[in-house]
Order: structure tokens, then sequence, then C-alpha cells
């Protein structure tokens, strides 16, 4: 597979990078793209590149993100002249802007499929979605509702190389590689972050059928302290078991995430492609006693020249994206402390 990051916009091709990083997640719209060069090309030492251009990044012939400019930085000394570049997938529009829009009687992926519509990022759904009664925005940030939506319907809403959506079911496939410490695994973190948790989740909605209020609740036995977490859920979460499931999930999801493991691999991709969000790895750590199959919520492709190509990817139970209680596997006696920390988040 070849080292180069190449941009491609209107007819030219720019690969001469000496930094660069790719990063992509099941909970953002966007990929996110950043490079740096040490030599400039192009009209006016830009390349080029305008607010309209749309660029489209690949490694060999394989696409990874299709975007629009952030920032362009050209920094000159007296022995230097340098480009930066930072971008992100056209669904952009969808997250910086905020927008006015009432629906009513279509299903969630029928309003996704019109939001994206409006702001021109192409949509798949990849799974049946519910009737969603009301729907309303007022000065909203589109991806806020989105995300929301698709979260209480137990769904991932992240984004493609097209530049597009995908709207879509956590993967039940098997896992596409084995990732072995010593072996694939260059190193990993194991990371309690403690604020991403709270001792009890409470979601709050309206039936306007019924003119009531309805609340739902889910708790993390973990914490045994005050700390709550209320949320307004969306109009289509109009029954008590909408609310209930989305409090689960709310729960589960910053479980995995505040306990989490972060490896980074040689290289940019497995046998079959490059490493991609929502796919399944089984991971072997025997220091940790791990051996499992988790699934890819974040990965990051990156590159410099002293260090070469790397993955850093953010692994967790997929339990922890469609509302499911964890699980705790039984370790052996000597794993001790690694299994009290596991146990008491969302890896297993």
């Amino acid at each position: 597979m070849s080292e180069s990051i190449t941009l491609a916009f209107d007819g030219k091709r720019f690969d001469a990078w000496h930094r660069v990083s790719v990063r992509e997640s099941v909970d953002e719209l966007c990929s996110s793209v950043q490079l740096e060069s040490a030599a400039t090309a192009g009209s006016g030492g830009n390349l080029g590149l305008t607010a309209n251009t749309v660029v489209s990044v690949l490694v060999g012939d394989s696409p990874l993100a299709t975007t629009r400019i952030d920032m362009l930085r050209r920094k000159v000394t007296a022995t230097q002249h340098s480009i930066s570049v930072e971008a992100r997938s056209i669904a952009r529009e969808l997250v910086d802007c905020q927008y006015s829009v009432t629906l009513s009687g279509l299903t969630l992926g029928e309003i996704a499929k019109r939001l994206c519509t409006i702001f021109k990022v192409p949509l798949e759904v990849q799974a049946k979605t519910q009737l969603v009664p009301e729907f309303s925005m007022q000065c909203e940030l589109p991806a806020n509702a989105l995300l929301n939506a698709a979260r209480a319907a137990n769904l991932l809403l992240y984004p493609l190389p097209s530049g597009g959506l995908v709207l879509t079911e956590p993967t039940k496939d098997a896992a596409v590689a084995t990732l072995l410490y010593g072996r694939d695994i260059v190193s990993y973190d194991v990371v309690d972050e403690h604020r991403l948790r709270f001792s009890e989740y409470v979601v709050k909605s309206f039936d306007y059928v019924s003119d009531r209020a309805l609340k739902g609740s889910a708790k993390d036995d973990a914490l045994t302290f005050f700390r709550p977490m209320h949320i307004v859920a969306d109009r289509h979460g109009h029954d008590l078991q909408g609310c209930d499931s989305r409090a689960l999930l709310e729960r589960n999801r910053r479980q995995a995430r505040a306990n989490r493991i972060e490896l980074v691999v040689r290289g940019w991709g497995h046998a079959a492609d490059l490493w991609r969000v929502n796919t399944q790895v089984r991971v072997v750590i025997p220091l940790e006693g791990i051996d499992e199959v988790l699934f890819i919520g974040e990965r990051t492709l990156s590159f410099d020249a002293q260090g070469g190509r790397e993955t850093r990817m953010q692994v967790m139970p997929r339990a922890a994206f469609v509302g499911e209680p964890k699980t705790r596997k039984k370790r052996s006696s000597g794993v001790g402390a690694s299994d009290a920390l596991r146990s008491s988040g969302g890896r297993r």
C-alpha cells in the first residue's frame, strides 16, 4: 500500500506531505484531515485551493475522505517555506451551521435525507427507521439533532469516504483481523476518563398525543456520589421505552468511552482494506488478560517522515452502541488490578 496521501482537485494532485493525520469517529459527522508540507506549489503558494474547492483525499487508489478546506496556513522564514492544510468532509455544514426546519410524518431516515439534501450531503440509509410524528429544529445545529435522533434509535451516523454519511446499525460482522501486542500493536493506552461518566441519566420527553410528560432513567452504580445528567429527548422519543432506552444507551456509551483502550498499530490497514470505524477486531494483550473482539469507534491514520505509517484506534465493546448492558468476563486470579480496572468500566 502506498505511503502517500494525495489531495486531488481540479485535475491536480499533490502528495508531497511530510506529516499527515486523517481521523474519523462513529460519534462525529465529519472526517478531519491535517497535512503539512515543507514545499509549496501552485498559485500563490496556496496550492490553488479556495473556500469552494472540493478535495478528494486518497491513499493510493483508496478514498479516505471528500472535503472542503477549513484553514490554509503558510509559514515563511529565512530558511523555510511551508504549508499546512486543515480540512473536514463536506458534512461539516451540518456541524457548523444553525438552521430551522419542521417536518411531520416522516421516518428518521427520511428526515435525515431531507436535511442532508438541503446541504447537498449524500446519505446512505442502511437500516430500517421508525416513524417520527413531529421533528422540529429552531436555530439549531443539524448535526446535534441528527446524532441525537440516531443515538435514540440505536443507530450510527458517521462519515463515508465520499464525504457523505451513512445511517446504519453497529456492525455484526466478524473481526476483520487479529491484533496482538508485540506483533501488531506497537503500544496501547488504558484510559480511565472519569469525567465522561455520571451517577444517573434522566431522559425527559413529552407525548403530544396523550398530553403527558415522560421520563426514563439509568444509573451508573460504580459512582457513589451525586453527579446527574438530565437530557431533553427529541420528539421521536415519545414513549417511556424510548426514554429508558436512550438513558441506557447514554450510560453504556459513556462507560465505554470513559474506560477504553487506545491502540497504536503499524501501517494503515489489514489484508483486505484500510482500518475503518464500525468494524471489529480481535485484540490480544496478554499483559492485561485481554483476548476479545472489540469495536473500532474512532480511528486516526497518521504519517510523518521519521515514524512512517501508524494507526491509532479506540476500541470498545459493540454492546455500548446498541443499548445492551455491559457483561463481565471471568478472568484468572493472576490478572489482578488490570481486571478490576476493566470491570469498573465499559470494556467488559
